[in-house]
């Protein structure tokens, strides 16, 4: 009987020893216990006595970041962030917490090397956009064209830069890496966008495909006619612009490609059912037919003066 008595005593002993053990708070809960109940300056010396064992996970990492960062020491918080992104060189996540601390102290070198780094691991649009601002306000235009040039090969580039980039090579001599972005920019634009076109057609031309530059510029023309229908109309709009630069390349061909438009965008019948004449009538002399384009009415009726 005091056999079984004291293996009962040994047995509740062991288990509130255990249920005691179970109890102490572990060292996650000691530091957030710190932290909820506003002893920062404790909190930081636990968390930088487990940093500095080399026990650095995210949640540990991030609370030291923040308790620095409220007590504006800025230096360590940038050595915790940093030391933390050398521990895991290849996490886009982990990139991007650098590249918002350095941002939030107003760091533009170190924000846009971090960026820099995000978009080899990972790139985004949202990183090629912040990187792009960064570089048009530092005027690294030499760092701008080669991001640019690596979002027009990856097709990721939007039509506003490729044709900033089909622009700047151009105006660099560099008229095959201009044609490429500004048929880029052609592809997605919207059409009513001219600056590009224009250069496009241009750089065709001194790249000497004056046949593509040609067929592209017969396209245009026949959208800005139709636009030009609800606007006022100019001797030196768009459409008249274009048309002297395609005559200036080979009039004879222009005059075919421009009528065809036309004949392609006229009804085959008038109102009264009869056979229509055709709308474009090739003169001898420089074109004002087809330079001075008739205002008309949707579905190609000509306007009632």
């Amino acid at each position: 009987m005091m056999v079984r008595h004291i293996l009962l005593i040994i047995s509740l002993t062991i288990v509130a020893l255990a249920a005691a053990v179970a109890l102490v708070p572990g060292e996650r809960e000691q530091w957030t216990m710190l932290v909820r109940d506003g002893q920062n300056q404790e909190a930081i010396r636990v968390l930088e006595a487990r940093y500095g064992e080399g026990r650095r996970d995210v949640d540990a990492v991030l609370h030291l970041h923040k308790l620095y960062m409220s007590f504006a020491e800025i230096d360590q918080a940038t050595r915790i962030m940093e030391g933390f992104v050398a521990d895991h060189a290849n996490d886009p996540a982990v990139v991007t917490l650098l590249a918002k601390h350095y941002s939030d102290i107003q760091d533009k070198r170190g924000e846009i090397r971090a960026l820099e780094r995000l978009f080899v691991l990972a790139p985004t649009m949202p990183t090629a956009r912040d990187l792009l601002a960064h570089y048009r306000l530092e005027g690294a235009f030499d760092r701008e064209q080669t991001l640019l040039r690596n979002l027009l090969a990856n097709q990721m580039i939007t039509a506003n830069d490729a044709e900033r980039l089909g622009l700047m090579l151009a105006s660099q001599g560099d008229l095959f890496g201009a044609r490429e972005a500004l048929v880029r920019f052609d592809e997605i634009a919207n059409p009513e966008r001219i600056i590009g076109r224009l250069a496009l057609f241009d750089v065709l031309v001194q790249t000497g495909d004056k046949t593509t530059a040609l067929t592209k510029g017969a396209s245009w023309i026949g959208y800005w006619r139709k636009v030009s229908i609800h606007r006022q109309a100019g001797a030196d709009g768009p459409a008249a612009r274009l048309v002297r630069m395609m005559f200036a390349v080979d009039e004879i061909a222009a005059r075919q490609l421009i009528c065809e438009i036309q004949r392609n965008e006229r009804p085959a019948r008038d109102e009264a059912g009869e056979q229509s004449r055709d709308p474009c009538v090739v003169p001898g002399e420089t074109g004002a037919e087809i330079t001075r384009f008739e205002p008309r009415e949707e579905f190609g009726r000509r306007r009632r003066r």
